[in-house]
C-alpha cells in the first residue's frame, strides 16, 4: 500500500498494542525530564560552591616548626658528677646544633632531654663516708679513684712538657712514697698544680658505686626519661659525659633487660668516660661487667681529648664499642689544666668533636 510502513504480509498493530507503546515512552519521557532537572540542580549548586570558595580568603600558610619536621628524633644528655641543674645541655647543644638539623629546634623538654641525677648524690656522698663508709670500703675506693686520676693528670703533665715545673713536683709526683693520709688527702693535687675534675666530688659518686638503692634511684632517673621514648617508638642519640657514662651504660642495660630490645638508639656517645678506670668496672653490676654492647644501640661511639684523666680507651676493654677517637684536640688546654681538657668536647669552636663526630654520626642511617 502507498505509505504503508507495515512490510507486506505482516498484520496491522492493534490499538491496545499502540496505546501500550505510548505509555512506556511517556514513562521514560518523564524519567529523562527528571533526571536533567537533577543535573541542572547539582550543577547550580557546584556552581554556587564555587562562586562561594572564589570569594572566600586564601587560608594561612601553616607554619611547621623544625621540631615538627624532626618528629621521632630525641637527644639525651647525660651529665657527670658533681651539682647539675636543669639546663646544663644549653651550651652543649649550641655547640652542636649548628651542624646538624636532626632533632629540628632541639628545645629542652622537646626533642632535647636531659638526665639529671646529681641531687640524689651530692652531700649524701660526704654523710654515708663519715656514718659508714670505711666499714664497706668505700672511702677507700674513692681515695683510690682520686689516685687514678692524680696519676693520670700527672704523666699526661709530664709527657706532654720538656720537664715538669720543678724537681719538687717530679719527687712529689712520681718519688714521693704514698702513705694512707697522702691518699684521703683531697688539696693535694691543686697544691701540686694538678686541676683535676670533679675530684671533690668522687666520694658523691662512691655512693652510686656502693649503695645499690641508690644505684636504682639514679638509673630509675635515666629509664624514666629515655624508656617513655622507646616505647612510643622514637630514635634517639645519647650523650653521657664523664660518671654519666656508667649511669647511661648501666641504665641501657637495664632496659635490655627489661624487655626493650629494639635497636632505636641511633648512637650512644661516651665522652671523656668513666667506664674506662678498672675501679669502675669491677664495681659495676655483675651482669654488666662483660662490657655487652646494650641491644638498644646501634653504634656504640667513644671520645676521649688530650690530657683529660677521666676518659680512656673502652674499645675491647670490654667494651663492645663501635668507633673510637682518642687524643682529641683539647683546644689549648694546659697540660696542668684537666678540667679545661675534661670539659672541651663541648667548647663552640671544637669542630672535630661536634662536626666531625657528633653530627656525622647522627646524621648517619
Amino acid at each position: 500500500m502507498p505509505g504503508s510502513t507495515i512490510p507486506d504480509g505482516a498484520a496491522a498493530p492493534s490499538p491496545q498494542t499502540i496505546a501500550s507503546s505510548s505509555a512506556g515512552l511517556r514513562a521514560e519521557l518523564e524519567q529523562l525530564t527528571n533526571l536533567a532537572d537533577q543535573v541542572r540542580q547539582l550543577a547550580a549548586e557546584g556552581q554556587a560552591n564555587l562562586r562561594m570558595l572564589l570569594a572566600a580568603p586564601p587560608p594561612e600558610p601553616t607554619s611547621v616548626s623544625r621540631a615538627a619536621v624532626a618528629g621521632t628524633r630525641h637527644l639525651v644528655y647525660v651529665h657527670g658528677i658533681c651539682p647539675h641543674s636543669p639546663g646544663y645541655s644549653n651550651d652543649w647543644w649550641n655547640a652542636l646544633h649548628q651542624y646538624t638539623s636532626a632533632f629540628g629546634d632541639g628545645d629542652l623538654g622537646d626533642t632535647r632531654q636531659e638526665v639529671l641525677w646529681s641531687d640524689l648524690v651530692n652531700e649524701r656522698g660526704r654523710v654515708a663516708a663519715a656514718v659508714g663508709g670505711a666499714a664497706d670500703g668505700r672511702v677507700e675506693w674513692a681515695a683510690r679513684i682520686r689516685g687514678v686520676l692524680e696519676d693520670r693528670a700527672a704523666t699526661h703533665a709530664v709527657q706532654t712538657g720538656p720537664s715538669v715545673a720543678s724537681p719538687q713536683l717530679a719527687r712529689d709526683l712520681f718519688a714521693r712514697p704514698l702513705q694512707a693520709h697522702d691518699l684521703l688527702a683531697r688539696d693535694r693535687s691543686a697544691a701540686l698544680g694538678l686541676h683535676i675534675p670533679g675530684l671533690d666530688c668522687v666520694d658523691d659518686f662512691a655512693v652510686y658505686m656502693f649503695d645499690e638503692s641508690v644505684r636504682t634511684q639514679i638509673i630509675g632517673r635515666f629509664t624514666d626519661v629515655v624508656r617513655p621514648l622507646l616505647e612510643d617508638g622514637d630514635e634517639l642519640d645519647i650523650i653521657s659525659h664523664s660518671w654519666g657514662t656508667v649511669v647511661a651504660y648501666e641504665g641501657l642495660r637495664q632496659l635490655e633487660d627489661d624487655g626493650l630490645t629494639a635497636p632505636q638508639i641511633r648512637n650512644f656517645f661516651t665522652v671523656g668516660a668513666a667506664l674506662s678506670i678498672f675501679l669502675v668496672k669491677l664495681r659495676l653490676r655483675p651482669s654488666n661487667r662483660d662490657g655487652h654492647r646494650p641491644a638498644p644501640v646501634r653504634r656504640w661511639v667513644n671520645l676521649d681529648a688530650n690530657g683529660d684523666p677521666v676518659g680512656g680507651r673502652l674499645q675491647g676493654q670490654p667494651y663492645q664499642v663501635d668507633a673510637e677517637f682518642l687524643n682529641l684536640d683539647n683546644l689549648g688546654c694546659g697540660r696542668f689544666d684537666a678540667v679545661c681538657a675534661h670539659g672541651s668536647y663541648f667548647k663552640s669552636d671544637n669542630v672535630a668533636v661536634n662536626r666531625d663526630i657528633f653530627a656525622a654520626f647522627i646524621d648517619r642511617p
